[in-house]
């Protein structure tokens, strides 16, 4: 940490700020108006703050889902500069290091406060009631609680003035050559946020409430949960038409398209599409199939709120399926198949924790045989066209060759693997959604059973030994006269 009088003159005839700050090697600098310095830490400096910014939030703890890293060293870095601003190293006594230790207490024990976020979506197109997933909650606009906000639903949705007086104001507007007032849909807290969502074609609103972190942080987790949260949303309702579904404020893709193009003979080609999600299912259908998969939504919201309020009895099983599911979200935005499978594959590898290439074949292999009672030689239904293991070597095959460069990414074509097996991205998809579902409600009952073990080995072991249970019981059941 150091010091520097801001009175002049500086080297080399120096005098902007940032020159003057870059010329003694200073970074993340405190300015004292009155005293006329600058205090600030040298990048050896700031990359020890870093690492002793993680001392006060160990890897999976608590702190650490609630804080980032670089939220910490900054906090840690202005205390240094408020308390210690002057000192010389050998100063500073065990009292200076546990006054900084209770600072960094007492800020995240104030961490309480509980924000909710209103995240601006393109869902359905039409407006069907509210529906939960976990901690997020999809309202379309035109049932926003705006009470809740301190806006009362007159002012939101202001009402235009008699026609009369529309036009007395139109004349005055033009006589005086002024720019027409119109009330804005929103009132003053909301038009912003209904603009964005008017230029974003995102007529849904997901709350989303988040307890105990900062505001940069509170952010970034309704952002994710509401990603999450769509993820579900296409699990339960699959479907090319839902893939577009997303935050509005993430990648989205355009829900219309015009395209154009010309032959050399003069000929000349034009087409439109509409890319709205879901545009040929009616409210009454989604609304039904809402209420039908309800009980899926259910558990994947149990996995999302464990994961968001860090109180899960398995927190890493919690957050696989929680990585998973945001991996699978990803693989449904891309267009080509490639990069879509290689996503997809990865949600897998991540909901097992398989840690490499390897380990993801011991894990898809082992998940046939869990939750579809397949072996590895065994002929995978409808078709019987492949086995098990065919298909899981196809699965990585694509994946691995695609990542490391061995087969284009802008191609149609998916790589085949050594037995010249292809896959396609419906069997992937289909595959993945499964084993996403499939490993959400398995995991309800683990943890029902109570003392679960928080790993994938201990979890597939439960799962086997309850079908084998099944299995007997069904057995002395039949024999029964």
């Amino acid at each position: 940490m150091r010091t520097i009088s801001l009175t002049g003159p500086f080297p080399d005839g120096l005098d902007d700020l940032h020159s003057v700050l870059e010329q003694h090697g200073l970074r993340n600098a405190s300015i004292d108006v009155l005293q006329q310095t600058a205090t600030g830490f040298t990048t050896t400096g700031l990359t020890a703050i870093t690492a002793l910014a993680k001392t006060f939030r160990p890897s999976l703890s608590q702190n650490s889902r609630r804080a980032s890293n670089a939220t910490l060293a900054k906090l840690v870095a202005d205390e240094m500069i408020n308390a210690w601003a002057g000192r010389t190293s050998s100063s500073l006594a065990q009292p200076d290091f546990n006054q900084l230790q209770t600072v960094i207490d007492d800020w995240f024990a104030a961490l309480t406060q509980v924000r909710e976020h209103v995240v601006p979506c393109t869902l359905f197109p039409c407006a069907i009631p509210s529906f939960t997933i976990g901690p997020v909650i999809f309202r379309h606009f035109s049932e926003l609680p705006t009470e809740g906000f301190g806006i009362s639903h007159n002012e939101f949705w202001p009402k235009e003035p008699p026609a009369w007086k529309r036009w007395v104001r139109d004349v005055w507007a033009a006589i005086w050559r002024k720019p027409i007032s119109r009330p804005e849909v929103g009132g003053f807290r909301f038009s912003m946020l209904v603009q964005f969502a008017n230029d974003r074609v995102a007529p849904w609103v997901a709350f989303v409430r988040v307890t105990g972190r900062p505001p940069a942080e509170s952010i970034r987790a309704a952002d994710l949960s509401t990603d999450i949260a769509l993820a579900a949303i296409q699990l339960a309702s699959p479907g090319d038409d839902v893939r577009a579904i997303t935050r509005a404020s993430a990648r989205a893709a355009p829900v219309w398209r015009v395209d154009v193009s010309r032959t050399e003979g003069g000929g000349f080609s034009e087409g439109t599409r509409n890319q709205v999600p879901a545009l040929a299912r009616s409210p009454q259908l989604i609304e039904l199939h809402i209420k039908e998969v309800e009980p899926a939504f259910r558990s994947m919201g149990q996995r999302l709120s464990a994961f968001l309020d860090a109180s899960s009895p398995v927190p890493d099983l919690d957050e696989a399926w929680c990585n998973a599911a945001y991996w699978y979200h990803e693989a449904l935005a891309e267009t080509l198949d490639t990069v879509a499978i290689a996503k997809l594959e990865t949600a897998i590898e991540v909901l097992f924790r398989a840690e490499n290439m390897t380990g993801s074949k011991r894990r898809l292999l082992e998940s046939f045989d869990v939750f579809f009672g397949l072996d590895r030689a065994d002929k995978i239904p409808p078709n019987n066209l492949v086995t098990v293991e065919q298909l899981v070597e196809a699965i990585t095959t694509a994946r691995s060759r695609v990542l490391h460069g061995t087969w284009p990414t802008l191609h149609f074509d998916l790589p085949a693997n050594k037995s010249n097996q292809t896959v396609s991205y419906g069997d992937v998809e289909f595959l993945t959604r499964t084993l996403l579902l499939r490993f959400s409600l398995q995991l309800d009952g683990y943890i029902a059973a109570g003392n679960p073990i928080d790993t994938t080995d201990a979890f597939f072991s439960w799962i086997k030994a309850e079908r084998a249970a099944q299995s007997v019981s069904a057995a002395t059941t039949s024999t029964r006269p």
